[in-house]
């Protein structure tokens, strides 16, 4: 196994070059958990591993991101750290292996995850296929509180077709997986509806989002703007008022530091929804409350202006 030490009193911080991308992870922070990542790799016997600062790297050649497990290691006490990584790459390790425990089609969900380079290939051997811009879906069920990603060679390996287990996990997702909280935060210049779930399949709901929120709004012909930037997390803002572009240049800022603090990141970006499809809409965010800035198609910039008149 080969790797940095970062107990080597000759390392640093800076010499590491460590990820900054949330500004509530430290160059400490960093050294403090590569630590935890390093003792983990070594209890585990992931023998050959190279492990970098937000990557293990294994020596079949597949590369585990480590982002979003720091993501939530920065919101615990790092006496829990030890077990929620060690937990994490046993299940990052043996999925794409072996079947870990039997499951029926039934069990299957869809989950959202971000579409990284980093993880490009391991989402590869999942499976995992294009969701809209920026995310991949895969599928997985709940395993001990935990969430497994499952192959498709594993779903082909018990006799089923893939196809329909994808059909399956769909249909079990948006009829099984219900928000515990949707309520109303207002933004000063417009409303956003934000539906929660503490079960980590709520962003995989996206597609009836509709139905979820249709006590509080409708969703009309012009369809809505939504985000989900955490799995646990939908944004929504109906277009139906002269308050629409409002609630894009609010969501905008929100969604993105939302998926940089994490944990559970799945997207950055602002989506346009029609009848349950989703349209990627580029924006530009630098960080400050007014660099904020949207590029919408010209198909939405009709339906922006129409109920701007």
């Amino acid at each position: 196994m080969s790797s940095s030490n970062p107990n080597d009193s000759n390392t640093s911080a800076a010499r590491l070059n460590w990820p900054v991308d949330s500004h509530r992870m430290s160059g400490d922070f960093w050294l403090a958990f590569h630590t935890e990542v390093h003792g983990a790799v070594t209890e585990l016997g992931l023998n050959d591993a190279s492990i970098t600062p937000s990557v293990v790297r294994l020596r079949n050649g597949r590369s585990l991101s480590l982002l979003q497990l720091a993501q939530h290691c920065s919101s615990l006490p790092s006496l829990e750290w030890n077990s929620l990584i060690a937990g994490h790459l046993r299940t990052m390790t043996a999925y794409l292996d072996q079947i870990s425990e039997p499951l029926s089609m039934f069990d299957l969900r869809i989950r959202l995850v971000p579409d990284t380079l980093a993880d490009a290939e391991t989402l590869h051997q999942l499976g995992g296929r294009p969701f809209v811009d920026g995310v991949i879906e895969v599928l997985a069920i709940d395993v001990d509180d935990a969430v497994r990603c499952v192959p498709t060679s594993e779903i082909a390996a018990n006799g089923w077709d893939v196809d329909e287990a994808w059909v399956s996990a769909r249909l079990q997702t948006e009829l099984l997986e219900v928000p515990d909280e949707i309520h109303i935060v207002d933004i000063g210049s417009a409303d956003l509806i934000h539906v929660f779930g503490e079960r980590p399949f709520t962003a995989s709901t996206v597609g009836v989002i509709d139905d979820l929120i249709a006590e509080y709004a409708q969703i009309g012909d012009l369809g809505a703007i939504v985000s989900m930037p955490l799995r646990h997390s939908v944004l929504v803002h109906p277009i139906d008022n002269a308050s629409a572009q409002c609630g894009i240049a609010g969501m905008i800022p929100i969604a993105h530091q939302l998926f940089k603090q994490g944990p559970g990141s799945v997207s950055p970006h602002l989506y346009w929804w029609r009848d349950g499809s989703l349209e990627w809409i580029p924006t530009f965010f630098d960080g400050t409350t007014s660099g904020s800035e949207f590029y919408p198609s010209p198909e939405l910039a009709a339906a922006l202006a129409d109920v701007t008149r």
